[in-house]
């Protein structure tokens, strides 16, 4: 889909075709459309920060997917020299 949309803007590029947002929208609706998918009719309900948020989780799980041993051997030791610290803090 989105090699088509990029096809679209390029061709109209090529064509030296002006094309402005309106034109863009109805575009990328059509595509959406002919595919399957369903239109979103206005802005939704999940807020920045919720989006944020679930962003950062789904990051999580990849990069713990993703991660070498090594980067797990040094994110555990930044962790334990981390906790040293705040226990070191505690006695003083």
């Amino acid at each position: 889909m989105v090699s088509g949309y990029f096809d679209f803007a390029e061709i109209n590029a090529i064509r030296k075709k002006p094309i402005y947002m309106k034109d863009h929208i109805k575009y990328l609706d059509s595509i959406l459309s002919t595919a399957g998918e369903e239109i979103l009719a206005n802005a939704g309900t999940i807020s920045h920060e919720q989006a944020i948020e679930k962003a950062r989780d789904e990051y999580k799980k990849y990069q713990v997917k993703t991660l070498t041993k090594v980067e797990k051997e040094y994110l555990k030791t930044i962790k334990t020299i981390d906790n040293k610290v705040k226990n070191n803090d505690n006695c003083l």
